[in-house]
């Protein structure tokens, strides 16, 4: 008899708070029997597990994954694909499987990744997570968009040509700016927005910093969110906690 696969689960738990996950995530938590904490480097710990730790089994079996932030995309890619690898293992063994992933799993991801490996018999369900632009609003009270205003989202990198993005829309969240703040300060000055953005690094945790004024900050940690609203900011930080 042929054994039962077990099920894939990606589940998003927030950026910090553990009191922002869903019951749903909860609720599966409760009930995996293994979990996925992916690591930028081996031994790094995970923020993800310190968000979750009340909500797993004791027993739960924690299986920590590399996914190194290193430039070449074969050697990126080599990574996922073993990592799957090792996934695909534990599923095959009738593993329920959940991979932890910060903010959304399909929200700039590591899961999405992972996903495209997964062998194509196992179940797989996707559990929402709050990411951090909406926690950002939220916890700022600071609303993305109102009535007809549009709102793009962009993570920065050397082709994005930010100024364009600025001018075309109301709205821009600006995600993974550690990558290049220095351009991304020049084309908020140089299209008059320095008054209309907000930057919050390590949204939801201990160490969380927020930052208004980005022509005196040098430099801001990788977890970093900047939201611009070209109609003003300012009439909003009243209610900012």
């Amino acid at each position: 008899m042929e054994n039962k696969k077990g099920n894939f689960y990606g589940i998003g738990v927030g950026v910090g708070d553990e009191e922002n996950i869903t019951l749903k995530a909860v609720k599966k938590l409760a009930d995996v029997d293994v979990i996925i904490l992916p690591e930028a480097k081996t031994g790094e710990g995970s923020t993800a597990f310190s968000i979750v730790k009340n909500y797993v089994k004791d027993d739960v079996e924690q299986v920590f994954l590399e996914f190194p932030m290193v430039r070449d995309l074969e050697t990126r890619k080599t990574f996922r694909k073993n990592n799957a690898d090792i996934i695909n293992g534990l599923l095959s063994e009738g593993k329920n499987v959940a991979f932890l992933t910060i903010g959304d799993p399909m929200t700039y991801s590591t899961y999405t990744y992972v996903l495209e490996h997964i062998l194509p018999e196992i179940k797989v369900e996707t559990i929402a997570g709050i990411n951090s632009f909406n926690s950002m609003a939220a916890r700022l009270n600071i609303p993305l968009m109102i009535g007809d205003e549009d709102l793009k989202v962009i993570s920065v990198n050397k082709k994005t040509d930010i100024r364009k993005e600025i001018e075309n829309n109301d709205n821009v969240v600006f995600m993974k700016i550690s990558r290049d703040l220095d351009r991304l300060r020049e084309a908020i000055v140089a299209t008059g927005n320095t008054e209309n953005i907000i930057i919050v690094s390590n949204c939801g945790k201990e160490s969380e910093e927020i930052y208004t004024d980005i022509e005196k900050l040098e430099s801001v940690h990788y977890f970093s969110t900047l939201i611009l609203k070209k109609k003003g900011i300012n009439q909003w930080k009243r209610f900012i906690l």
